[in-house]
Formats: C-alpha cells, structure tokens, sequence
C-alpha cells in the first residue's frame, strides 16, 4: 500500500450570523482624554432620531462612563451627508392619541437631557444637515461646533409639519440664542449657515471641514480644563435691546405680543403650530413643550403637512415611466432660448448649480438686462452669506449670451421660453435641430399648448419634453415635466435629474393642453372672474381664496402673471375644455384694449406706482375703474366669503381629480405636490386628492352637484368623483 502525501484541510468554520452595526457607538479617549460618540444609523443614508434610537444614549454613555480616562465627549455623525436629519415621521404617524405624542417628546426631552447632565463637557461637531431633533440634541451639548461646508445647515423646521420642537428645544434655544432669535427660527423654520450660527450664538465654532473634528476635540479639551470660548462682546444698541426685551418680563412679553400679530397676519390663524409655539415659549416648560407637541400631532393641519412631506419623500426618485433601468445623461451645457423674466431665472439658477448657460434673445439689451438680474440674485445670496465675491464671479462666468446661435454647438439641453405661439416654438425646435449637436434634448417651458403640438414638426420628437417653470424661478420650488407618448425615457429621466440639480421638486405628467398645474389653476381663476361678473368687490374675492388658505387670491394673481398672460392661457383652455368647463364673457379683452395687462404695466385690478402695489394701511389699493367693464358697474354685492371660498376650492379640485381620471397624473401625490407647489392650494390641506379623502368623496361631490344645480355644468363632479362617492373609495387608502 502506497502512502501518498496529503495537504492537511483546515477544519470546517462555522459561519456566525453578522451583527449589525450599532447605531451608537462609543470610540474612546484620546490622550487628551477626549471621547468620541459617532451616531451612525445603519441602513439610512441619513440620521434620524427614532422611538427605537432613544434608548440607545443610555447604553452608549455607559460605555463613555466607563472609560476612566475621559474628561470630555465629541458626539458627531457616521454620515457622509451630515449629522441628523430630524426625527423619524413613520414614528410620529403612527400615533393615534395625544398622550402618546406627549410621551413620544418626552422621551426625547429625556434622551436630550442625558448628554446635558452627563457630567463632562460635551462638543458636537457638526455638518451637512443638522434639523430638528439633531439640533435639539446639538443645543444639549456644552457647545457645538459647525463645518463651513456649504451644505451644512442648522434650523428647527417642524413648524412646516405642524408641529413644534419636542426634544427641548422650545427651551434651550430662547435660552441660548435669545427669544427673539430663537423665536425667528422656530416660527420660520428657516436654515442657519455656518457664519450666521456663530453670529447667532447658536454655534461656538465655524472651521474648514477637514479640521471640525480636530477643532472639536480642542474645543472639548479646553473646556474640560475650564477655557471655554471667548464670549463675544455685544454693542451698547444689542445690549440695550437685550436688557429691554430680553431679562424682564414685560420685554418679553412685548415680543411674544408682537409675534403673536405677525403670526395672525400672515397666517390667518389657519396654523395652530406657531400659536402653540408662542404659548410654549412663554410657559418655558418642558412640560407644555410635550403636551403642546402631543396636541398638534392630532390636527388635520399636521396630518395635511406630514402628508406633503410623504409626497416629497415618494416623489424624489420618481422619473416617470419606463425609467427604471434608464440612465440619466450628465447635462453640463444649456442652451436658454428667451432672455426674458422667465429665462432669466432659469438661466440664473443653473449656473448657480455648477451648469453653463448660453442665452439667447432678438436683443442685445435683453441679454445685457438677464446678466443684470443674475447678479442681482447672486448679490442677494452673497450678502447673506452663502458665498463670497468670487462665488458671485464664478456664477457670472457661467453665463454669457447672444443674438444669434454662437455656443450653442455643444449645449447637452436646450430651454425654451419664448412666446407662446405654436408657429414661433416650431421655429425654434428647426433651429436647434441644425446648431447643435445632434443628441441635444429641446424643453420647453410653455404654460398651455400642448407638447406633441409643439413637437409635431420635430425630426426627432422623442427629444422634445415640457419643463414648465414657476415664476420667480430662483423661489418657486417646482419643475412640472410633461411627457408625450414619444418622449424617450432617457429624455424624461435627464430632465428630471437637471431639475432635482437645480434645487427642484420635481413631477411628472402627461401631456394635454395646460399640462396639470395650468389646468387645475384655469377653473380656480375663471370662477374668481365669474365672481367679478356676477357683482362681487375684488377684495372681497381675494379675501375669499386666503381665508381658505391659498397665499394670494386669485385677482392679485391675475396682476402679478400678466392679464394678457391670463387670457392666451385661457384661450387655450378653452379652445380643449369647453365641453365640460364653462367660459365667462369676454370682459378681460376690454382691459388689454387699454394697456390694463398687470403690474408689469403699471396698470391692473390695482393701482401701482414704478412696479409697486400702491397700500394704504397694509392694503392694496383697488383701481375702482375696473368695475367700469363690469355687469353692475360700480355696485358691488354682499359677499358670502364661505360659499366662495368653496366655490373656488372645488373648482380646482374637480380638475384635478379629471386628471387623475384622464391619466395625466400617474399618481395622486404627484397631483398633490404640484398643486400646492405650483399654484398654491392650501398647505395645510396637502393637496388637492387629500382634500377629497379628508372630507370624503360622497360629500365633495355631494358639495359640487350643489354648486353645479346654482351655478352650472363646470361644476359636475368628475366621473372618478362620482365613483368613489358611491364606492366608498379614496385615494390614499386609509392614509391619515
């Protein structure tokens, strides 16, 4: 028998379940006995504070105390994209009763007051996005030091959800910054920049972000060896102020009474979140914080702003249909066709974003005027710190323009916003066909004529796409995308992509005449001018649209667009509409007959003087010769401000659910979103198709048949409405 010579075999290992990472962990003292706790939530992009986070702390400290060697603590995230986000909203929708969403604060007021009593100093280093609860766990450290990366921001923004800081921070903040500031912050939701933290007093540090973590651990060491950071000395003015207003009651007080006003004017009263935080701030318990947060949790005006935030979240990768497993070209060059108002903002936000952009415009001087408005923007933002003089410079040298097609040889998109004429456009997609390269997609910014008309003519159809903007484009915070059925998806998902880079919301529709936005908003404005026709002062419409909860009315609307803008609009509509909607009298054409086109003439519903609204005592001033064009002339009726508010509500959700039906809107949150960030339906109601689960199919329809047995067939609820009535069905389900 042979022995043959054999490798030996290593025993079989068993293979043991990988734990995960912990969300909290604890990394040790450094020689300067500085600790380090990293938060770092496995499987998130980003942080976010949870129900099953808040006992983590405990464990994590633990372990801090443990070590005998630590002086003082660095808590920072894991994050690439910044160190906490907020709380988690699935959490906070699934509570079903005020004590739960006041025991839900509570313990974060407990988990906050951990790192508070810990009893060493504790530093957080902090960068990218630090919100909401992130900033109320940043307000429970010793102090706090920020990156001057350009997207790091501070900011407590649950009053866009309806609700109120619930970690805290109703406390500490006023306590840190002052009431003043801490109430600007809270009431606004507005970001904080790195500068303008420090200033603040919000922040102790702002430093390069390749040295936040190096100046934090200083920073911890130092004020465990007790040297804190130099306190800024104030001038006499803000010392003053701060004695008057701030340190005695009656100051105070004044505050809160003049914020209490501010709030009703701007609001109506229709938010209970800033009121309650008013009244939190003035108790100054954690106590009234947690039961405040609690209430406002239940209220159908959080639940309509949750739910935005639900479409925004579901909308943020949604590149239409068939994209699923296209790629999104890489656009660095755009060619901007119109050197107009609307090409202007356009043009100047790309180039905000990193893009070059050539414009193009029958004028020199036009050209010379968008450069103007660029650098106006950019000056703005520079003296509010986002960048310095060499970023406004920068901005400037991405754009430039022409008369004629120089530089647009290599432009990746081509962004038209010129005239709203069918034949011009037509032009425009012959002309880009031959000057650019040859794989360059043609977007359109028109407000109505439908895109397969306008791409009609195009040797490459399939390259043409709607992207229709909102005016003033560096504010309004949506790009509606519309599609044919010859669009290509990789044409769709590019476009989308260049919109999400531009700071966008972005929804995709299909095509028809008006698209989604332009064809909701049409009913909305028709019913305010049948109000004018049938007697009713214009304030009084105006009136009846905010009371509701849109932020202008729709009068106000017609000056700031352009009357005549308005009419072609609607001349469009009507032209694809008349069957189910209903047209007024062509009153408005007398207005155009008089150069009456809005404030951009100086002459509308209201007077103006150099661009600006005339006021007297906080309102416009009505030019009383409008009513002249009108039925009753002069003599206005008495106005039922709730039936018309309702009127105008449900005009324009009537269209939107047509859509729906229709096939325009692929899905309600889109529908949602488009309407509240295009057009401006009510907020707090979260759309148009919450609007109808809120209040139930059965009686919308019920409240149009009403209306259309007063008023006439353009308010016959839409099929779909009808349906559901009778169905019991909703567009959300069971959704809030």
């Amino acid at each position: 028998m042979t022995l043959q010579s054999a490798t030996p075999t290593a025993p079989k290992q068993m293979e043991l379940p990988q734990q995960p990472a912990p969300a909290l962990r604890y990394e040790g003292s450094d020689a300067d006995g500085v600790g380090v706790i990293v938060i770092d939530v496995p499987g998130q992009k980003v942080n976010t504070l949870s129900v099953d986070l808040m006992p983590k702390f405990e464990t994590v400290f633990e372990a801090a105390r443990a070590d005998a060697n630590l002086r003082s603590l660095v808590i920072t995230s894991g994050k690439e994209a910044g160190f906490i986000a907020g709380a988690d909203i699935g959490d906070l929708n699934g509570v079903t009763s005020s004590e739960r969403g006041a025991e839900l604060s509570h313990q974060g007021q407990q988990a906050m007051d951990r790192i508070a009593s810990f009893g060493v100093p504790t530093v957080a280093a902090i960068f990218g996005d630090c919100l909401g609860g992130g900033l109320e766990l940043a307000l429970a450290c010793t102090a706090r030091v920020v990156s001057l990366h350009p997207k790091t921001k501070l900011a407590l923004p649950e009053v866009q959800l309806g609700l109120l800081p619930g970690a805290g921070g109703t406390v500490r903040l006023p306590e840190l910054i002052g009431l003043t500031g801490a109430l600007d912050m809270m009431l606004t939701g507005k970001n904080i920049r790195p500068a303008k933290a420090v200033k603040l007093g919000l922040a102790d540090l702002a430093v390069p972000h390749n040295q936040l973590m190096s100046a934090a651990k200083k920073l911890a060491a130092d004020l465990a060896a007790g040297k804190g950071p130099k306190e800024k000395k104030q001038d006499m003015q803000a010392e003053v102020q701060e004695l008057l207003l701030e340190r005695n009651a009656l100051g105070r007080m004044v505050v809160l009474r003049e914020a209490r006003k501010k709030v009703m004017s701007q609001s109506k009263g229709l938010y209970p979140a800033p009121l309650k935080i008013l009244d939190v701030v003035a108790a100054g318990t954690y106590e009234a914080e947690s039961k405040a947060f609690g209430s406002l949790l239940l209220t159908p005006e959080s639940k309509g702003l949750r739910h935005l935030f639900h479409c925004i979240t579901t909308l943020k990768k949604n590149d239409g249909p068939d994209t699923a497993d296209v790629k999104a070209r890489d656009v660095q060059h755009v060619g901007m066709l119109g050197a107009g108002l609307m090409g202007s903002g356009i043009a100047t936000v790309l180039a905000d974003k990193g893009v070059t952009v050539r414009l193009k415009d029958l004028r020199h001087e036009a050209i010379g005027t968008s450069l103007g408005y660029a650098k106006k923007v950019y000056g703005k933002a520079r003296r509010r710190k986002r960048y310095n003089a060499g970023g406004v410079q920068q901005r400037m040298g991405r754009l430039s323009g022409g008369i004629d097609y120089a530089g647009f040889g290599q432009a990746d998109v081509v962004i038209e916003a010129v005239l709203e004429k069918v034949g011009l456009k037509h032009q425009m997609i012959a002309d880009i066909e031959r000057v650019t390269r040859k794989d360059a997609i043609f977007a359109t910014n028109t407000s109505a004529l439908p895109i397969g008309e306008i791409a009609a003519k195009a040797k490459h159809p399939e390259r043409v796409i709607g992207m229709h903007f909102f005016s003033p484009v560096e504010k309004m915070p949506l790009v509606e995308v519309i599609i044919t059925d010859k669009t290509s998806p990789e044409v769709t998902k590019t476009i989308c992509k260049l919109s999400r880079k531009m700071g966008k919301h972005v929804i995709v529709v299909r095509d028809c005449a008006g698209f989604y936005t332009t064809r909701v908003l049409a009913p909305y404005m028709v019913e305010a001018t049948f109000m004018l026709i049938e007697g009713y002062a214009i304030e009084d419409i105006d009136e009846a649209a905010t009371r509701v909860g849109f932020p202008v009315g729709p009068i106000t609307l017609m000056d700031e667009v352009g009357i005549d803008v308005g009419q072609k609009v609607l001349d469009t509509m009507q032209a694809h509409y008349s069957g189910h909607m209903e047209f007024p009298p062509d009153n408005i054409a007398k207005f155009l007959e008089e150069g009456r086109l809005g404030r951009k003439a100086d002459k509308g519903f209201f007077i103006y003087e150099d661009g600006k609204s005339k006021t007297v005592k906080g309102h416009k001033v009505i030019d009383e010769s409008v009513y002249d064009h009108m039925p009753n002339g002069r003599e206005t009726r008495v106005a039922n401000l709730d039936e018309m508010g309702e009127r105008l509500v449900l005009a324009l959700a009537n269209e939107a659910a047509r859509c729906k039906e229709e096939g325009i809107l692929m899905d309600a949150e889109s529908g949602d979103l488009g309407a509240v960030f295009g057009i401006g339906f009510p907020p707090f109601e979260g759309g148009p198709f919450r609007y109808v689960d809120r209040h139930g199919a059965r009686n919308v329809a019920a409240r149009l048949r009403a209306l259309e047995l007063r008023y006439g067939k353009r308010f016959a609820p839409a099929k779909i409405l009808a349906d559901m009535a009778d169905s019991g069905a909703t567009f959300y389900g069971n959704e809030g």
